[in-house]
């Protein structure tokens, strides 16, 4: 399958966004207590597994 420019832009762009995501949600977890930040934690779990599947297809 042959990737356009426009394609590669936009999965570089969900990476950085990704990567800003999972920073904000694990600064914002370092803040809370107990089942607050277990949830927030949660949250950062989830940005990883998807930021890992758009590095996939980044690397390849």
């Amino acid at each position: 399958m042959t990737h356009t420019p426009d394609y590669e832009q936009t999965l570089e762009h969900t990476h950085e966004l990704l990567r800003c995501a999972l920073a904000t949600a694990y600064a914002s977890a370092d803040n809370l207590q107990g089942l607050n930040r277990d949830v927030a934690l949660a949250v950062v779990h989830l940005i990883a597994q998807v930021k890992a599947s758009v590095d996939k297809l980044i690397t390849g």
